[in-house]
């Protein structure tokens, strides 16, 4: 289920210039993406993330 939130934030991210500046902001730092994401309703964990940028490089 996490991973389809993940998918469905970065979609939303890509199309949303607010919510990918506070994405960049993060930096590396992928917990504070997934605060982000939780922010935005799309609920998903740090390592779903880090597997995600493995799986997408």
């Amino acid at each position: 289920m996490s991973m389809k939130q993940l998918e469905s934030f970065l979609a939303r991210a890509n199309g949303n210039d607010n919510i990918r500046r506070e994405v960049e902001q993060c930096g590396g730092d992928t917990a504070c993406v997934a605060k982000v994401g939780l922010r935005h309703g799309h609920k998903f964990s740090a390592a779903n993330y880090t597997r995600w940028q493995r799986e997408h490089k």
